[in-house]
């Protein structure tokens, strides 16, 4: 069995050794411990819960003892990778995406409590990964999208899923195109390594936008430089679907998750339509 977890951490070392390099030319980090502002991702931690009292007694989760995060990502019949610009960190360090959780804050431990995290970024997150996950060719699109945010939470707990933030210096409340672009042409191959490591079947690409050429997103015109050949698919599957036939994967190309407009359903509907027309994407995976 591929040992994804390690190899994601392999790339991260060397991708975060060179960041601290580049760093020590910096003049805005003067008198600052770089790697505090690096920001680790990859496969979701599947371990222990803790309370975090220094983050606003937020909920995240430690990695496993027994690589089961590994594990589960090997197995999962649909492998489903979250690709959003950066870290908001509004001025602060870093944390390691990884040990998020789509929890409340404030809970107690052991968990009994399933209600959904206030940030409407992960709200989004949380009912695209229930929606794409238990999409099937013999569901109907009501049966998809009847759930409540509880369950969406429980389901979150159980199912693996990652996330990679292209722009790995955490940011501020916004990360404009031309600074993630920077950042994925100066880290192209670090990014593209830990990508094609984690070898996805659904990538969402966050970040959207009409001003941008080729795809309208620079994550999905990146994915598209790389060795994928995604295409729009357009038609029932209106405009956020991409397919690259080749290499059997879809690419959603969508507006950012924290975005006040955006609105999952229409995603989902997008996806429903597209397993229905080329039920070949469902079958061909792992079982």
């Amino acid at each position: 069995m591929k040992d994804y977890v390690r190899e994601n951490q392999r790339i991260l070392d060397d991708w975060g050794a060179k960041f601290i390099k580049d760093k020590e030319c910096d003049e805005a980090y003067n008198g600052y411990n770089a790697a505090d502002y690096f920001a680790q991702d990859g496969i979701m931690n599947k371990g222990s819960f803790y309370i975090d009292s220094e983050r606003d007694n937020a909920c995240f989760r430690e990695p496993s003892n027994d690589g089961l995060e590994n594990k589960l990502w090997s197995q999962a019949p649909l492998r489903v990778l979250f690709l959003s610009k950066d870290e908001n960190g509004y001025g602060g360090t870093a944390w390691d995406v990884r040990s998020e959780t789509f929890h409340i804050k404030g809970l107690e431990l052991p968990i009994k409590d399933y209600q959904i995290s206030g940030s409407f970024f992960f709200q989004n997150e949380a009912c695209l990964l229930y929606c794409l996950l238990n999409a099937s060719l013999n569901s109907q699109i009501a049966d998809i999208t009847s759930f409540s945010w509880e369950d969406a939470v429980r389901f979150s707990d159980n199912e693996i899923f990652a996330r990679i933030n292209c722009k790995k210096e955490v940011g501020e409340s916004t990360c404009q195109n031309w600074v993630l672009q920077e950042a994925i042409e100066k880290y192209d191959t670090f990014l593209g390594k830990q990508i094609k490591n984690l070898d996805a079947d659904v990538m969402i690409c966050c970040g959207r936008s009409k001003q941008i050429g080729g795809t309208q997103n620079l994550i999905l015109n990146y994915l598209n430089s790389i060795g994928y050949d995604f295409e729009k698919i357009g038609g029932e599957c209106g405009d956020e679907l991409f397919f690259d036939k080749r290499n059997n994967k879809v690419a959603l190309n969508i507006y950012h998750l924290s975005y006040f407009r955006y609105n999952y359903i229409k995603t989902i509907e997008a996806y429903y339509k597209f397993i229905q027309l080329h039920p070949e994407f469902i079958n061909s995976h792992r079982k």
